[in-house]
């Protein structure tokens, strides 16, 4: 059920991404709403355009200083991005970026979107080159490049995260998440080097980031999906994908990544919440209904899950074991990767699944889960992979 300052919120964000004045935002409301936004990183974005006169002057300055703040942690995270990219291209690793600075480049205010690390992706065969140029530019890991597969976290000296990829795809769909990495290791080869606020930016084609884009919220969707990621979709769709674009091209991606039915859906639910207009006809006719079930799903979890984060690890975990070969494979995984034991003591590594089972019922004790918060777990996941499955998502 979709409340009543939700519904405000949504209204809002419409109308002041679409450049149009909002009416006036009552007292009573504005926290819940706020709080909201903060929950679905999105807080910033109405900032030009949201109407505060029935606000009291606290919460006014409290609100510009959150902006304030956001606004140079973007030009921060910008620098430290243009640092990254001429310290690999210097190497002559060609890179993009993914995701972050590569969605805001189509945003009226790219300033305004949140972002808090840089993805940035090179092809498999330059992985490991890549890591050790990084390390002796000066970024810190306390990972090597044996442990981790997908992406390496390095920190910055100004506190940024970067995650260095090896690639994107995480579905469970092998031939899916083959054809989608390949797409984006082709696209490297094409890459576009721009400007974004003053900062060199290098990007996928406008092909290959759309899929990027749309494939972000396929990851997300099984464990915690924000507005931040919708509207990332919605801004790269009213900018790129008219009819003919869609037609004779994008369609036929979308199709053999599995995310045709999510594209649809997701344009649509813009369409219905966040006053998007377009003129293009390839998301027409799509399920209401399951346009609804997605936006309160969105507004029940909040960006990466955070505002039910227990529940949320608890119905990843579950979602695992609908398949016990694949949940014990992602325990083994996980544990590999979270087991420090490991680094010394490498024939320990048959045992990273149990080590992860014990680390697991832990953080479940810390978290508060108990027998009553398991079954409303088991229960809200059922609904939840019913939705996945009306989408025709790969995250099952």
């Amino acid at each position: 059920m979709i409340t009543k300052e939700n519904q405000i919120m949504l209204n809002l964000l419409g109308s002041s991404l679409h450049s149009r004045k909002s009416e006036p935002v009552e007292s009573d409301s504005w926290q819940i709403i706020l709080k909201e936004m903060v929950a679905q990183t999105v807080f910033a974005l109405p900032s030009e355009y949201v109407n505060l006169e029935k606000i009291n002057h606290t919460e006014k300055t409290k609100y510009i200083q959150m902006t304030a703040k956001n606004i140079q942690t973007y030009h921060i995270l910008m620098s430290e991005q243009q640092k990254l990219l001429d310290v690999l291209d210097n190497a002559n690793i060609p890179s993009v970026i993914l995701k972050g600075s590569s969605a805001a480049v189509n945003y009226p205010e790219p300033a305004y979107r949140c972002m808090g690390d840089i993805d940035i992706i090179v092809k498999p065969d330059e992985f490991e080159k890549a890591f050790h140029i990084m390390c002796s530019a000066g970024y810190s890991t306390v990972e090597s490049v044996e442990k981790y597969h997908r992406h390496i976290v390095f920190n910055t000296d100004k506190g940024i995260h970067i995650e260095l990829h090896n690639y994107f795809s995480t579905s469970r769909n092998k031939k899916q998440n083959t054809f989608l990495d390949q797409c984006i290791y082709n696209g490297i080869d094409r890459r576009e080097v721009t400007e974004l606020s003053g900062y060199k930016i290098a990007v996928l084609p406008v092909l290959e980031n759309g899929l990027v884009l749309l494939g972000h919220i396929n990851q997300h969707i099984g464990g915690g999906l924000g507005l931040r990621q919708i509207i990332d979709w919605m801004f790269y769709v009213e900018k790129y994908l008219s009819d003919d674009f869609w037609n004779t091209a994008f369609v036929e991606y979308v199709e053999k990544t599995g995310m045709k039915t999510l594209a649809i859906a997701v344009t649509a639910m813009c369409r219905k919440y966040l006053s998007f207009e377009s003129d293009s006809t390839w998301c027409n006719g799509a399920d209401e209904s399951l346009c609804d079930e997605l936006m309160e799903y969105i507004l029940t979890h909040g960006n990466f899950g955070r505002k039910n984060s227990t529940l949320s690890t608890t119905i990843t975990v579950l979602r695992w074991f609908r398949n016990p070969i694949y949940g014990f494979k992602e325990l083994q995984k996980t544990g590999c990767r979270t087991w420090k034991t490991l680094d010394k003591h490498k024939w320990l590594t048959p045992l990273a699944w149990l080590y992860q089972i014990f680390r697991l019922i832990n953080h479940g004790i810390k978290r508060g889960v108990t027998l009553s918060t398991a079954k409303e777990s088991k229960k809200q996941e059922l609904s939840e992979t019913e939705l996945l499955q009306k989408l025709g998502v790969t995250r099952l």
